[in-house]
């Protein structure tokens, strides 16, 4: 006898499988991209409009959900362990340059990287979990990115570290964590992920240096990258982290500022 779906598995088919909602069997055949990643509710024209007025806009907090989407999920919050991607992207010597700066200037620096950050990560299908004082951390994961996950919080990375007006390194760690719409209470609650891939690429982010990119060698390898032989100057480096027994295998790329 088939035993009844649990919320776990709800949640892990809605993070790993694309245009699960019923609307999409409807709005699939709607060719007007971007569209919500769940109910396939387009946001281009011609119908994005039209649909629109039906109430299935794009959602102001996860544009990669259209509202009557966001609702639901936040309606029945909860989880489930999926592959996913984390990046975490932090500013270098954030005190010595607030030190040297007006409140006002440094805020305005500050302002700037947390657009650049919000812009890189949602034109590549990720979310921001949190802004962490001068960091922030970011999710990429499969339904979202239509399972593009590592690549895509690469490029986002790629981004961050070439566009930032401020010295930034960033990290990126490709792994299983226990993800979805996680928190206390309604009213706090969002999309979050923990567990040790979260761990790690909070350690890659701290470990790297400003204009670095360091990136676990599972989100090489999943982002099909060219680590040897290519144009860019990539090199291995083992990296411990607190609480675990092995070293984390990373590639290391330093891109020059502008």
């Amino acid at each position: 006898m088939a035993q009844e779906p649990t919320p776990q598995d709800a949640w892990r088919e809605l993070l790993t499988n694309p245009g699960m909602a019923l609307e999409a069997r409807l709005f699939r055949h709607l060719p007007s991209n971007p569209r919500c990643v769940l109910c396939r509710a387009p946001y281009g024209r011609p119908f994005g409009p039209l649909v629109k007025l039906l109430g299935y806009g794009r959602s102001a907090r996860y544009p990669q959900l259209c509202n009557p989407c966001f609702r639901a999920v936040a309606k029945h919050p909860g989880g489930a362990e999926v592959p996913l991607t984390v990046l975490f992207a932090d500013v270098r010597g954030s005190t010595a340059i607030a030190e040297q700066r007006s409140a006002g200037e440094f805020s305005r620096l500050l302002d700037g990287f947390y657009a650049l950050v919000t812009e890189a990560v949602r034109a590549e299908s990720g979310i921001i979990d949190k802004f962490l004082g001068d960091g922030v951390m970011a999710l990429f994961i499969p339904s979202f990115t239509n399972g593009q996950h590592a690549a895509r919080g690469l490029a986002a990375a790629r981004k961050i570290v070439t566009g930032a007006e401020l010295p930034v390194g960033v990290g990126v760690n490709t792994g299983t964590a226990f993800t979805g719409f996680l928190g206390p209470s309604e009213e706090v609650a969002s999309f979050s992920a923990v567990g040790d891939a979260v761990n790690v690429a909070h350690r890659l982010g701290d470990a790297a240096a400003a204009g670095e990119l360091l990136i676990s060698a599972q989100t090489a390898s999943e982002a099909g990258l060219e680590t040897a032989g290519g144009s860019e100057a990539w090199t291995s480096r083992s990296l411990p982290v607190k609480g675990r027994e092995q070293p984390v295998e990373t590639w290391s790329l330093h891109i020059p500022s502008a």
